[in-house]
């Protein structure tokens, strides 16, 4: 079942970096040398398109997928990496030395 959530989220997550890509962004309709519309910037917020409602839809999918992943690592009870380091045995305090050779004559 987690294999399938990932799977899931790993999609949403691509698909939400797709949609935002195909997004006008606020800035775009401003010209190459600084010319913009000054009247586009204090204009009411214009209607939801599509787009944008579907970008909401997958964030909160994502959100959710999060949540159901993280929970199902806190049940299984992973360990860390960081728990792990604790079992491992010291290496030995002094550094290793190599043989001195004998001069040849």
């Amino acid at each position: 079942m987690d294999t399938l959530i990932l799977v899931l989220h790993f999609a949403a997550c691509v698909f939400l970096i797709m949609l935002v890509l195909m997004q006008s962004g606020k800035g775009s309709a401003a010209g190459i040398f600084g010319a913009s519309n000054s009247d586009s910037v204090f204009a009411g917020p214009t209607a939801a398109t599509f787009i944008t409602k579907l970008t909401a839809g997958v964030a909160v999918f994502i959100m959710i997928t999060s949540v159901f992943l993280t929970v199902g690592v806190g049940k299984r009870g992973a360990s860390s990496v960081v728990d792990r380091v604790g079992n491992i045995p010291a290496a030995s305090a002094a550094p290793a030395v190599p043989a001195q050779s004998q001069p040849q004559e």
